[in-house]
């Protein structure tokens, strides 16, 4: 008993520490984050509007060009005593810096600006501007209803798809893909952009060929969408990149914008079958339930592929891109049928409003007025109205015509 309740006191105290440093550091962000809105505009250029992120690695903010009026985000690195917070923005930046210089069209956030700002204790923090994307991915695609939505999750996969082939294209793993590190530039232009670098890897060497693979590597990225291999701790390569690719696009065709569960090992405290999931052995109609049917030839091809060799991005490019075409015709099938059902509804309205001019006019007969089986109806009575009348103008001829009657009957 001793035993157990000197622990039980040693988990109290060890808890309270830990929640007493959260609270230091807390106040030490927010120390940051009022100093470097003070010192704003950073590098003589980039006037603070709102804070975006704050946390232990950094502070993000959403900035202003004074200059130029150009929107931006900035990323400021928190100085560590290892120095990992500068050696991953510096790294970030560098990346952004060379992609650019080797392809322009690559579908990846712009690096504005970067440099080098002090903290409130006088110590270095390194900085990058990045282009704002201006939509978050789920916000552009659960705006609209229907197949239209269905439609732009398919552009937004494709999209993405394309980033990442930049990316690899440049000798380079992205290894943290999710759906917060992508956006949409504007409504207007609905491109997708990733972003958030800092965690991307050469995969190459110096003279372009692949590198030898490592026996054992720390695991980066976010495990909710990192493959089954990543989690293992083994050497990621480009088909780890597109089996995210792959989780995301499941995410970003499930029904609601929050859904309870929106990939299979969502929430799961199984550790085994977390694993099993993310396995060649998960049943893909798990997985793959809300997505266009193109996308189970992926799946297979992503998990049965010899990942020493180049990806075949055609061939997920075309899967793509034919799941695409049938969601266009679908969109074209509703957008008919909504224009035929809004056409019927406004001819209504239309004849309504002409009976009503015509009732406000000369008075009608009463036939006219009436709808059709009523019109039957009244034809109908008029015999045996004029009948009734017969008998009570000449009661005599009736009583005579109905003896004659009785009398003919066996």
């Amino acid at each position: 008993m001793k035993a157990s309740g000197k622990a039980v006191k040693d988990a109290q105290r060890t808890e309270i520490q830990h929640q007493k440093e959260k609270e230091v550091e807390q106040r030490m962000v927010e120390e940051l984050v009022e100093h470097l809105k003070n010192i704003a505009p950073f590098n003589k250029r980039w006037q603070v509007i709102e804070t975006i992120n704050q946390g232990t690695y950094g502070v993000v903010f959403s900035v202003k060009d004074v200059v130029t009026n150009v929107q931006g985000v900035i990323k400021v690195a928190k100085s560590m005593a290892n120095d990992s917070g500068n050696a991953s923005a510096e790294w970030e930046g560098f990346v952004l810096e060379t992609m650019f210089k080797r392809s322009e069209t690559a579908s990846v956030v712009r690096l504005l600006d970067k440099g080098m700002l002090a903290d409130q204790h006088g110590e270095g923090m390194e900085f990058v501007v990045l282009e704002k994307a201006a939509l978050p991915v789920k916000e552009y695609i659960f705006s609209v209803e229907g197949p239209v939505r269905r439609l732009r999750a398919a552009n937004v996969s494709l999209q993405m798809l394309k980033g990442i082939y930049d990316l690899h294209e440049q000798g380079l793993l992205h290894r943290d893909l999710k759906p917060d590190n992508m956006g949409i530039c504007s409504t207007e232009q609905p491109i997708t952009l990733l972003f958030d670098l800092g965690m991307a890897r050469m995969y190459t060497d110096g003279e372009s060929d692949v590198r030898p693979p490592r026996t054992c590597c720390p695991f980066r990225g976010t495990p909710e969408w990192a493959s089954g291999n990543a989690q293992k701790g083994r050497e990621q390569t480009r088909y780890d990149d597109l089996i995210a690719w792959l989780y995301v696009t499941c995410e970003l065709f499930a029904i609601e914008k929050e859904p309870a569960q929106p990939l299979p090992w969502t929430y799961r405290n199984n550790n085994r079958a977390h694993k099993y999931l993310k396995t060649m052995f998960c049943p893909a109609r798990y997985l793959l339930q809300n997505t266009p049917p193109q996308y189970y030839a992926i799946n297979l091809y992503l998990q049965t592929a010899n990942t020493s060799k180049v990806p075949n991005y055609r061939f997920l490019a075309d899967k793509v891109f034919e799941a695409i075409k049938e969601l266009e015709t679908e969109v074209e099938k509703f957008s008919r049928k909504h224009e035929s059902q809004t056409g019927k509804l406004s001819g209504e309205k239309g004849a309504t409003g002409i009976e009503q001019e015509k009732t406000d006019g000369e008075p009608k007969k009463v036939e006219a007025q009436m709808p059709q089986p009523k019109k039957e109806e009244l034809k109908k009575r008029k015999p045996q109205e004029e009948k009734v009348v017969k008998e009570a103008e000449h009661p005599e001829k009736t009583q005579m015509s109905k003896k004659g009657e009785d009398s003919k009957k066996p």
